[in-house]
């Protein structure tokens, strides 16, 4: 399938279309495709045509070819590339061979009928024409055999199949049987009109029998009569002389006989006006009959031509390992080819799309269990067992290597699967997708995948592997459903869905469940697992000649990490000579792995011509960091030399040298880092920088909340000046990173306008007129607010006047009224009210003694309970907010809680019911994301918490309880063990002193099958017991 940023190219030698990747051009801000790319697919190719008229090279201001050298992106266009060998044809060969190729095209579906055999004759007085109904054959039979014509079906397994692409073959499939209907369409045409000529000929050759018989029965009446009137006259001749009285009668007599006569010449007229208009009626037929069989040679032409290309298409089928039964009618055949063509499809859509970093391999199959016994009593009649597959290919081969890398078996002797049926009816379509890659075989991104893997069972038994995929398939399309129809499209799994497969795999030895299969990065943001073979193979060679240069150049190699100190320009030229073209040669040759390079230098003069060439021709190279001692240069987003953004981190910003001005002007920064606070003394210095670097976009300081406001006015103030001097600067983004505060500045376009977006979070320090005037001033921006028990009542009515006079942003408020009155909380209940956008609500009711504190502290819960996301109870007085609580609202009565934590105190009968059921979906809309308690709970207690959680959204759960035995380790095991699917829990807290003690193999095995529940999620408190 070709995605609409690729391009496709046909080379006139072969049918096959092959899609190539475009790349953004900066330059022109269109998708280009480079030249060498088309070279590295085409090896011989000359130039690009496209309907006739030659593509030309994208060129500059000078009409020059622009360096590399690259075409325009036509998309939904198949590009014709023209090679050394095609040179020679001259341009009517070229205009022939696109009308063969077309003309081809258009035969492609002649598969319902083909001439057997044509026999003509002028003479078509005598004629049958019949169909025979079983094998729908047309015969033409004259009665003198001169001529005789068939028209019969060509055998049933005929059918077109497209080498190339899967959705050039789906499009070739429906071509084909539109061209089949409209042949069906000529076909019944011809039939009918022969049938009507030979209804016609029935007819007239009635009429003309008719009167033939008419007028031989008339002639012979009158011939009778002129007998005996001859037969009278000759007696009359006799008695002539006796009497002369019969002379009158012979008058009469003679008179009879001429009208007799003129009756017997109108007679002849008529046969002979019958004779001419049957001549023509003849001579009609045989132009028709003509013409008839001038379209039945044609139809036999492009029936012979479409029975070539369809015997060639099977051979193709048949060497993809697709074999049709030869009794399937045409109907059936067809379904299956579109079936099959339609798997393609699927599996090539999930080879093609690329892997992110994921946390278990992406492509597996599952296989028929040696042992055919459900151990599990499910419904399955015999047991399954997974294998991944190694994902090798042209990115795992090195130029040592002669034997292409196929996709194959992982060397693992597989997984048993937990919850078959659940994990078949989750997993089912995907699987049916990887079993017809499998079965069928595959190629696309560099992978190829043999029909059956060319390998035989995993296990090493001596079974038929076609029988065991077969039988797979057939489980999985009664599972499915897809028995009766096409298989629906399923692209490739996402990380979430690879992480859950985990949870449905056995395994003894407590392995990763990788298979035995490694992660490995082949271009920016693609990843393939391959197995150890391949990942030695690919790695060795390189890793041993990078060591061996990197410690001639005085390299350091620790682990992961590099390190190359560069201190002249000598040594630069030195390292880059030997190291840099190595890279390109040896590791990037064989496999694009480098994607970080990070070295030391003194200063920039140290950096040479030949350090900056690593930067040419490695596609592969992600980021480029040059460190010096005042400031970092990292390149970053290098696509074939072209870099896209240039990152200036200022390390010491007090009196930097001409050399480093002028370098970092000569870098072309898009983006400036300044570590630590913006002095005041050193603004002379940041304003400089942003005057003599116009290219830069974003501005990153680390600044605390008392030079917040500074900073801000200070780069409005300088970009406005820029501004009214005609410059043009580019930057649009200012962002004020702290713990405690956390400033974005956006500019609008070349105008001075600006907004604001504010996150403050006041717990880490203390309160201070800084705060009190931004707020003041920036109040409006805020959008994440943290509010500690500190926060008094004079900031909350400044945040209120604020919001009143120009809205509020804010969508995340966490408080803690711990030190607000009653008109602080009149301000903050305002604050709320005017906050449209607010999404997250969190109180935190803690050290409530005074009276007016509690009554406050109620009043927010009644005004706000609706709004209220996450409720925190904690102190000494925890029990005493339960209870109240308990009477005040009902079970229902915070219908947007998402998290719910109690800390301190003991929970009595009165409030249990009421503190347990919050955890439960039965009693509010939304499910909890968090909950935790340290209360001590009964077991009785315990058991009602535990069974009226909710773990479907349920991501973080706290128990910290005094007394949490084996006892209530077990009933929290069995609710979570026991939920029917997968649990998004990602962090568990237990307070497992007690059970630490106990050490027992009971709670051990308690805890290993916690474990093998949640894989993924975060378990603390207890990790010494967890093996």
């Amino acid at each position: 399938m070709i995605s609409k940023t690729s391009q496709a190219f046909q080379s006139r030698s072969s049918s096959n279309v092959i899609a190539i990747p475009t790349r953004h051009d900066p330059k022109s801000g269109q998708h280009v495709v480079r030249w060498k790319d088309i070279q590295q697919c085409f090896k011989d190719a000359q130039y690009v045509l496209h309907e006739g008229q030659a593509v030309m090279f994208l060129t500059d201001d000078d009409l020059e070819d622009l360096i590399p050298l690259r075409i325009a992106h036509h998309p939904s266009v198949v590009l014709e590339v023209v090679g050394t060998d095609d040179n020679q044809v001259g341009s009517s060969s070229m205009g022939t061979s696109s009308n063969n190729g077309r003309d081809l095209g258009e035969l492609s579906g002649v598969t319902s009928s083909s001439i057997e055999a044509v026999s003509v004759t002028r003479d078509v007085s005598s004629m049958t024409i019949s169909r025979t109904e079983r094998n729908q054959t047309l015969v033409v039979r004259p009665q003198d055999r001169s001529l005789e014509m068939a028209v019969q079906p060509l055998p049933s397994n005929h059918f077109l199949l497209e080498a190339g692409d899967s959705k050039t073959q789906q499009e070739t499939l429906h071509l084909f049987q539109r061209q089949v209907d409209q042949v069906n369409q000529k076909m019944e045409e011809v039939l009918e009109r022969i049938q009507q000529t030979d209804q016609r000929m029935e007819e007239i050759l009635r009429s003309t029998q008719q009167a033939d018989e008419q007028r031989q029965h008339t002639q012979h009446d009158m011939q009778g009569q002129i007998d005996n009137i001859l037969q009278t006259l000759q007696q009359m001749d006799l008695h002539k002389q006796e009497d002369e009285i019969q002379h009158a009668s012979l008058q009469q007599l003679q008179h009879q006989i001429e009208m007799v006569q003129q009756k017997m010449q109108q007679l002849d007229q008529e046969t002979q006006d019958s004779r001419q208009q049957m001549h023509n009626i003849q001579q009609q037929m045989q132009q028709q009959i003509d013409k008839v069989l001038i379209d039945v040679q044609k139809l036999d032409q492009k029936a012979h031509q479409s029975q070539q290309q369809n015997e060639q298409l099977l051979k193709q089928m048949h060497g993809m390992g697709v074999h049709l039964s030869p009794g399937l009618t045409r109907r059936e055949t067809q379904k299956a080819f579109s079936q099959f063509v339609h798997a393609r499809c699927l599996v090539q859509d999930v080879l093609a799309e690329p892997s992110a970093k994921v946390p278990i391999p992406r492509l597996f199959i599952i296989l028929p269990a040696p042992t055919t016994v459900d151990e599990q009593g499910g419904s399955c009649s015999f047991r399954f067992r997974l294998y991944f597959l190694c994902e090798c290919g042209s990115h795992t081969m090195t130029k040592a290597c002669d034997k292409p890398h196929e996709v194959h078996l992982s060397n693992h002797h597989g997984y048993d699967l937990d919850n078959q049926d659940e994990f078949i009816n989750k997993y089912g379509s995907y699987l049916l997708t990887m079993m017809y890659m499998v079965k069928h075989g595959a190629k696309t991104r560099g992978l190829t995948v043999s029909p059956l893997l060319g390998l035989n069972h995993a296990n090493g038994e001596n079974e038929n592997i076609g029988q065991l995929v077969d039988d797979t398939i057939t489980y999985l399309q009664e599972a499915t459903g897809c028995i009766d129809r096409e298989t629906t499209a399923h692209q490739s799994l996402d990380a979430t869905e690879l992480a859950n497969l985990k949870s449905y795999l056995k395994s003894s030895d407590g392995e990763c469940f990788s298979g035995g299969l490694s992660q490995m990065k082949v271009q920016k943001g693609h990843y393939v697992w391959i197995c150890s073979d391949h990942w030695r193979e690919c790695f060795e060679p390189a890793l041993q000649q990078l060591k061996s240069n990197l410690n001639a150049s005085g390299g350091v190699w620790k682990g992961k990490e590099v390190k190359v100190s560069v201190t002249s320009a000598v040594m630069a030229r030195l390292f880059y000579n030997s190291v840099g073209k190595m890279f390109k040669s040896e590791i990037l040759g064989s496999r694009r792995s480098l994607t970080e390079v990070d070295s030391t230098l003194d200063s920039p003069q140290s950096v040479s011509n030949p350090m900056m060439d690593i930067l040419d021709g490695l596609d592969g190279l992600e980021s480029l960091s040059l460190d010096f001692d005042r400031f970092t240069m990292t390149v970053k987003d290098i696509s074939g030399g072209d870099v896209q953004d240039v990152v200036i981190t200022i390390k010491q910003l007090d009196a930097p040298t001409s050399d480093d001005l002028e370098f970092i002007q000569q870098c072309r920064p898009t983006a400036l880092r300044v570590l630590g606070s913006l002095e005041l003394k050193d603004e002379i210095h940041f304003v400089n920088i942003l005057q003599r670097n116009l290219s830069i976009t974003s501005v990153r300081i680390d600044c605390d909340m008392k030079r917040c406001m500074d900073v801000i006015d200070l780069v409005k103030s300088t970009r406005g000046n820029m501004l009214q001097s005609e410059d043009k600067p580019a930057l649009r983004i200012l962002e004020l990173v702290h713990p405690e505060i956390k400033v974005k500045v956006l500019f609008k376009g070349g105008s001075p306008a600006f907004d604001v977006d504010t996150y403050i979070n006041m717990e880490t320090r203390s309160v201070d007129p800084i705060e009190s005037t931004f707020i003041r001033q920036y109040g409006w921006s805020i959008t994440t607010l943290v509010v500690p028990g500190s926060f008094s009542d004079p900031l909350a009515k400044l945040l209120y006047e604020s919001v009143q006079e120009k809205g509020s942003r804010i969508t995340h408020l966490d408080m803690t009224p711990s030190s607000l009155t009653t008109p602080g909380l009149d301000a903050m209940n305002q604050v709320i009210d005017l906050s449209p956008d607010l999404t997250y609500l969190r109180l935190s009711l803690e050290n409530l003694e005074k009276n007016e504190q509690r009554k406050n502290a109620l009043d927010l819960l009644r005004r706000h309970k609706d709004r209220l996301t996450a409720l925190h109870l904690a102190g000494a007085l925890t029990a005493y907010y339960l209870s109240i609580i308990a009477c005040e609202f009902p079970k229902d009565g915070f219908p947007s809680l998402k998290e719910y934590f109690v800390n301190g105190g003991d929970a009595d009968s009165n409030n249990c019911g009421w503190f347990t059921s919050i955890g439960s979906t039965r009693m509010q809309r939304i499910p909890l994301k968090a909950f935790g308690t340290n209360l001590a709970l009964s077991l009785g207690q315990w058991d009602i918490l535990i069974n009226a959680l909710d773990f479907s959204e349920l991501e973080e759960l706290h128990l910290a309880c005094p007394d949490i035995s084996r006892e209530r380790l077990e009933a929290l095991v069995d609710c979570i063990a026991d939920y029917p699917s997968a649990l998004p829990l990602r962090r568990l807290y237990i307070n497992g002193w007690k059970l630490i003690l106990g050490k027992s193999f009971e709670t051990r095995a308690l805890i290993k099958r916690l474990r093998e529940k949640i894989p993924e999620t975060k378990i603390t408190g207890i990790e010494s017991l967890i093996e």
